[in-house]
């Protein structure tokens, strides 16, 4: 099996912390993470364990396995010598032969399936197990209760422990406590400062071990001078094991501090690796990265970006601004997603349809706000969006509708104009009344309708992506005297006719084909309005229209045309007669006539 594929991995975190006399063993600890980095708390694992010697690659004296479950925060215990013997033996090894290193094997479901994970060298050998081999320990005075036993180049060396409970390193190695049952200290890391601005910083740690009782007080110490102590200025950040996050506040713009986690319990304080930071002594704008726009639709998209500098002040907005003109700012379009630094995300909306818009990330602290780079992206094109316009001019002909284009869509009008029926929702299948092509509004006139008659209309657009109808209106025709000659005529017909056929509503018209014939029709007309008549002539006919015999207008159309003409209040004689232009044959229609009762 290869590493890559482990789903966990182990972190040595010290592979010697105490030594004891009887039985012969050391102690040694692990933190256990996954493959992401997160500690692995509460599960069984198991761990081969074996003594190298030499070198990292050198022959192993001894191995052990070693079952175990991590505590939760992902802690390890072991106590190397007492785990199930695999081969060797642990009381044999020589520890004055060194060097040694501890190799470590991984079985994540507590198997024996073992991965290798690495090897660390034992910087020093364990007392007690060394002077049970050892000639002698080539000390000048004998070793007390309360020394530090220290075995480097060869040799052992003493050091007088000094404050009560204070773990002391020595060059290279790490000190060992004799006898086994002195007082241990907890064992604490620092993290990096981050967030550096002119007054403040993050900083943190890890305190991974207790000591001998529990862990009372901990958190970072901090000074303008080198290996800080709690007796500095200090942060207060909980009790026990784990990581904790500690905000440095009060501080000098432009200055080099020094920074150490610490971590306290009964038997007192002990200290993480140090680290330094300077504060930033002027405050500039931000600095943040674009990210390309995603997830893009006709009105929406999203935008993101990285605040990876904070100019020396704290993020106090950061988001996305956009426009149709490019460099955005925030007084353009804009949405806002968080404070401080690090990648984020928000959405774009309000957008038309294919359309090309500009975005730049932001972020804002007290200098100002900064921008990233420009990213360009087009939404997606749809249909249109068009608006019926209110039906006006209502008769009993029918009324004056039309329509507004108010998006595009992105796309080429090649079509618009209303459509109607007497049932809901009409389309360009019913009847309708195209006005062109381009994005401006327009109006039309709604014919060939009854009086007192309900009818739907709708405005509608095309483009390339389809076809859009506005929203549907309705009116009724007003109420009016009309003759579509399907139960005879109430006038004059003067040679006209009614027939069955080539009617334009219904199925009777009146006709003639006798050169000069007149129909004539007299009403009374309640109030002012329009009389309204199809008309139409074949041949060489041509028929003319009088109100109290007076020519109105004269039609030679070879098709059904609608004619309208105002009529006052009062008693009138509608006339129709049909003359000749020319020569040959004539014959003319008329149908469906309208006017105010």
């Amino acid at each position: 099996m290869k590493k890559s594929i482990l789903t966990i991995i182990v972190s040595v975190i010290s592979s010697l912390v105490l030594f004891a006399q009887a039985p012969e063993m050391f102690k040694y600890q692990t933190v256990v993470r996954n493959n992401s980095g997160d500690i692995v708390k509460n599960q069984n694992v198991a761990l081969r364990v074996s003594i190298v010697q030499g070198n990292e690659n050198g022959t192993a004296v001894y191995s052990e396995t070693h079952h175990k479950a991590t505590n939760e925060f992902g802690l390890l215990n072991l106590e190397i010598g007492d785990g199930t013997v695999n081969s060797g033996s642990f009381s044999e090894i020589d520890w004055s032969e060194g060097p040694f290193f501890v190799s470590v094997e991984l079985d994540p479901n507590n198997g024996n399936n073992f991965v290798f994970m690495g090897t660390s060298q034992l910087l020093s050998v364990p007392f007690a197990l060394h002077a049970n081999t050892a000639e002698e320990l080539n000390l000048s005075t004998a070793p007390k209760n309360g020394d530090i036993l220290f075995f480097n180049n060869s040799k052992w060396n003493i050091l007088n422990k000094g404050t009560e409970g204070q773990v002391l390193k020595i060059n290279s190695g790490l000190p060992v406590w004799h006898p086994a049952d002195l007082p241990v200290l907890p064992m604490v890391t620092t993290n990096t400062v981050t967030e550096i601005v002119q007054t403040s910083a993050v900083c943190g740690g890890l305190a991974f071990a207790t000591g001998n009782t529990e862990i009372i007080a901990r958190g970072v110490c901090w000074g303008t001078n080198q290996n800080p102590t709690v007796d500095n200025n200090k942060t207060t950040d909980g009790t026990g094991l784990g990581t904790f996050t500690s905000n440095l506040t009060g501080l000098t713009a432009g200055t080099t501090y020094y920074a150490r986690a610490y971590a306290t319990n009964s038997s007192g304080t002990t200290y993480g690796n140090q680290v330094s930071f300077k504060t930033v002594l002027t405050v500039i704008f931000p600095t943040v990265t674009t990210s390309a726009p995603i997830n893009l639709t006709s009105s929406t998209a999203t935008g993101g970006g990285n605040v990876t500098e904070t100019g020396g002040a704290e993020v106090v907005a950061r988001g996305v601004c956009w426009s149709k003109n490019q460099n955005p700012t925030i007084a353009d379009g804009k949405s806002e997603e968080g404070t401080g630094t690090g990648v984020f995300s928000c959405p774009i909306t309000g957008l038309e349809p294919g359309v090309t818009y500009y975005a730049r990330a932001f972020a804002t602290n007290s200098a100002g706000t900064g921008y990233g780079s420009q990213s360009s992206f087009i939404t997606q094109k749809t249909i249109p969006t068009v608006v019926t316009k209110t039906p006006a001019s209502i008769s009993p002909m029918g009324a004056v509708s039309g329509g507004t284009i108010t998006i595009p869509g992105g796309g080429t009008i090649t079509d618009k104009g209303i459509c109607w029926g007497e049932t809901e929702n009409p389309s360009v299948n019913d009847n309708k009344a195209s006005y062109g092509t381009g994005s401006d509004a327009f109006n039309g006139a709604i014919n060939m309708l009854k009086p007192n008659t309900t009818c739907y209309v709708r405005a509608y657009a095309v483009n390339e992506i389809g076809i859009a109808y506005g929203d549907q209106k309705s009116f009724t025709t007003t109420d009016a005297f009309y003759d579509g000659f399907e139960t005879g005529f109430s006038g004059n017909t003067g040679g006209w006719g009614i027939i069955s056929n080539n009617a334009i509503e219904g199925a009777y018209c009146l006709f003639s084909s006798i050169n000069n014939s007149e129909a004539s029709l007299i009403k009374t007309v309640v109030k002012s309005g329009q009389v309204s008549f199809y008309v139409k002539g074949g041949g060489s006919a041509r028929i003319d229209f009088y109100i109290d015999d007076e020519l109105q207008g004269s039609f030679q159309n070879t098709f059904w045309g609608l004619q309208s003409y105002p009529i006052s209040s009062g008693q009138h004689t509608l006339k129709w007669k049909l003359a000749t232009w020319c020569c040959g044959s004539t014959a003319a229609w008329i149908d469906f006539i309208v006017m105010p009762k």
